[in-house]
């Protein structure tokens, strides 16, 4: 399974703004981690910059990577300077000798999740079948959501809550994070209970996805990002890359 960028087409922006730049270069650098880990898995698929529309709300996912047991949503952050969290959930950076509070990512990483679930579970009849006559669905699968830091981090780990503590990892740690998640040894695996996406279910949500959510165009009349936009994907190899629109990988 190839690594697919969902890349949105925006308009072009004159902005040197440092932020923009350090950003963009953190989610290539996550990515490069993922596509030297998986680009040969067959079992873990991974959708960079993956934006869609449901039901009028939108979402862009920095790396959503969809295995055997379920989804997991990465949200990357480039913090080059020290993090805090409190015990009420509230982060906090350094820039240049300077705290300022900072949006959780975690939270902004569980409200995409909450979109991509709800868009999934309505629509499992277009990508999963039925067993024992019951219809499949995607709520009881794993769905987790962790926060990708830059790795020159410096992160006060002693006084993060654990629960989020054990939530936020640095770049160079995503993709053993990844298995830690998605993946299990044989034995592991045939003892387990929890359900699992066969290689074919695998296939059809990734074919649903592509399709039918990434395939939305939206329009931001802002005019601060982008104006009309439309997704592609970038769908790389070893070899070469190739540019295609919304259809079928295979």
């Amino acid at each position: 399974m190839p690594i697919i960028t969902t890349k949105a087409i925006k308009a072009e922006s004159n902005s040197e703004d440092s932020r923009i730049i350090a950003g963009e270069k953190q989610e290539r650098d996550v990515a490069f981690y993922l596509r030297r880990a998986f680009k040969d898995s067959e079992e873990i698929h991974v959708f960079n910059d993956f934006t869609f529309t449901y039901n009028g709300e939108k979402a862009q996912i920095d790396h959503l990577v969809l295995h055997k047991y379920g989804f997991l949503i990465l949200e990357s952050k480039s913090i080059y300077g020290e993090v805090k969290v409190n015990e009420s959930g509230e982060w906090s950076r350094s820039y240049k000798g300077y705290w300022s509070g900072i949006p959780s990512p975690i939270k902004q990483a569980e409200l995409q999740q909450q979109l991509l679930k709800k868009a999934l579970v309505d629509n499992a009849p277009k990508f999963l079948g039925k067993m024992l006559g019951v219809q499949q669905n995607v709520g009881g699968r794993r769905w987790d959501s962790l926060c990708v830091v830059s790795n020159s981090c410096i992160l006060h780990r002693d006084n993060i809550p654990a629960d989020i503590n054990e939530r936020i990892i640095k770049s160079e740690a995503v993709a053993d994070a990844v298995r830690r998640i998605g993946e299990k040894g044989k034995l592991k695996a045939f003892l387990a209970t929890e359900p699992f996406f066969t290689k074919e279910e695998l296939h059809s949500i990734t074919e649903y996805l592509l399709d039918e959510l990434c395939s939305n165009r939206s329009v931001d009349n802002s005019g601060s990002l982008h104006k009309e936009q439309e997704n592609e994907m970038l769908v790389r190899n070893e070899v070469d890359s190739k540019k295609i629109r919304c259809k079928k990988v295979w």
